[in-house]
């Protein structure tokens, strides 16, 4: 009976202890979730306010998504780059943002785009550029839209034709979430912008931001209208002139990187995250430019030998530069690498003799091949060279080309200055983009080329991942360590 009455008390003391808890418990979770819900709605109103200078702004915030930069997956595999390894890279939280210099100031001017251009013309130097499958019917279809809507926009034909070689690689069928194309036009990042024709923006003047509005009825600014050439051009062309029209006061608004020209907007929308893609659609401009008129500014001479640029659209910015360590350590660097695009032109940078051309054949040997027999050769058997090209400028003097996709001539060849040689690749590269490594040699002894090429190229230490690259490789060595290196030694 005792243990009985013991029982029910120990129940009775559960259930009011049960009873006493539950309206606590109920009201923690009350609170709990009115702090959620009130951190939810902070989290939710933080990410729709826009920067103070663009509060005020007649339009909604234009943003690109998923910009495909020159280091980006889109583009390249995930590999190590340079000197350093994929793992160093993180471990230094270094992750330099394609090759554009860190120093903007650097570039010169833009070459002046000639006052008067005519379709064919055009048409002749984008021929340069975009890929064989192309035809010269299209491309002068392309130019002479380019041509029309660049004057009535306002807009240089060149930069517009750069555009549709740099974003598109001169396809009008691309179409996918980054854009729609041959300038890829993001459709989202305009479309509220249009209305009934009519594309309304903001304007800077003396009373801050003002609407101003610009007629683009002549299209129906759609997804699949986008996906012809001629609507596709005439947008873009409009969307220049309105970026034109914004900057650099836009560029305050939104805290944008620090870029030369409005173009950056035309890839990334109202705020600019990098000079990649800006870089890569002027170094365009200059290469159609220089097909359209060769221009050659003359580098240090070697006795009566004088170099031109070995790519087109220079000044060109170099990558990485002479010395620096390949293999872990294994091995120097014994030239500079330009940065490039796969199948650009590459041309001889003086009169000479091809005294080689063919492959780096896992090391061991240098194979001549007749350009048809280098592009059966799997990349699996090539050398850290890969296809390259040696050129005897006569006095000792000799030049190098390496990483090439193809090449046109053979050994025997008498070439040119200027004269092409063969196209950019990436053949015997194991963990970088496609670029174009250039040596020069005298006497057998290797030269720096930025010393007789310094018209054309900037040098590595200038260009963003030339400065996070070689940077961090300098380390002092410390106490410890030089004690460590002394007792092995004695051992």
């Amino acid at each position: 009976m005792k243990t009985r009455n013991n029982l029910d008390t120990y129940v009775a003391k559960l259930e009011g202890r049960l009873v006493y808890r539950h309206p606590v418990s109920s009201e923690n979770c009350l609170r709990v979730i009115a702090r959620l819900l009130t951190l939810g709605f902070v989290l939710s109103l933080s990410a729709t306010l826009q920067p103070s200078h663009a509060q005020e702004t007649p339009w909604k915030r234009r943003l690109r998504k998923g910009v495909v930069l020159n280091d980006s997956a889109g583009v390249r595999p995930e590999a190590p780059k340079g000197p350093l390894t994929a793992d160093e890279m993180r471990r230094l939280a270094l992750r330099p943002r394609g090759v554009g210099l860190v120093d903007l100031s650097e570039w010169p001017d833009e070459p002046p785009a000639p006052a008067l251009v005519a379709p064919t013309e055009l048409a002749h130097a984008m021929e340069q550029l975009c890929p064989p499958t192309i035809t010269r019917a299209e491309l002068e279809k392309y130019a002479d839209a380019i041509v029309r809507y660049g004057s009535e926009f306002s807009v240089d034909p060149w930069l517009l034709a750069a555009l549709v070689y740099t974003q598109g690689n001169c396809r009008p069928d691309i179409d996918n979430s980054y854009g729609t194309g041959l300038t890829l036009i993001n459709v989202g990042m305009h479309a509220r912008n249009i209305d009934d024709g009519i594309y309304k923006f903001g304007v800077w003047g003396k009373e801050g931001w003002t609407r101003s509005e610009l007629d683009v009825s002549a299209f129906p600014f759609r997804r699949e209208t986008l996906l012809r050439a001629e609507p596709n051009l005439y947008f873009a062309a409009a969307m220049l002139h309105i970026f034109a029209a914004q900057c650099p006061q836009i560029d305050r608004a939104f805290d944008s990187a620090s870029h030369r020209h409005p173009v950056s907007h035309f890839v990334w929308g109202d705020q600019v995250g990098d000079t990649a893609p800006e870089d890569r659609i002027l170094t365009a401009r200059r290469r159609l430019l220089n097909s359209y008129a060769r221009r050659k500014n003359g580098g240090h001479r070697i006795g009566d030998i004088a170099f031109v640029s070995p790519l087109d659209g220079y000044p060109r910015v170099a990558t990485s530069g002479l010395g620096e360590p390949r293999d872990r350590g294994r091995r120097l660097h014994r030239g500079i690498d330009f940065a490039s695009e796969y199948g650009e032109p590459v041309r001889s940078v003086a009169a000479g003799t091809v005294i080689f051309a063919g492959v780096d054949w896992e090391r061991r040997a240098h194979i001549p091949l007749e350009p048809w027999g280098a592009a059966i050769v799997h990349e699996r058997h090539m050398g850290p060279r890969g296809l390259f090209v040696k050129i005897d400028h006569g006095d000792g003097v000799v030049s190098l080309y390496s990483h090439l996709a193809s090449y046109d001539v053979k050994v025997g060849d008498r070439v040119e200055a200027g004269q092409r040689l063969g196209e950019v690749g990436r053949s015997g590269i194991r963990d970088s983009g496609p670029h174009l490594h250039f040596g020069l040699f005298h006497d057998g002894k290797v030269l720096d080329p930025l010393d007789h090429l310094s018209a054309y190229v900037f040098p590595p230490e200038l260009t963003k991942r030339g400065h996070a690259e070689v940077t961090p490789m300098k380390r002092p060595r410390t106490a410890v360590s030089q004690a460590l290196r002394r007792r092995r030694g004695r051992r």
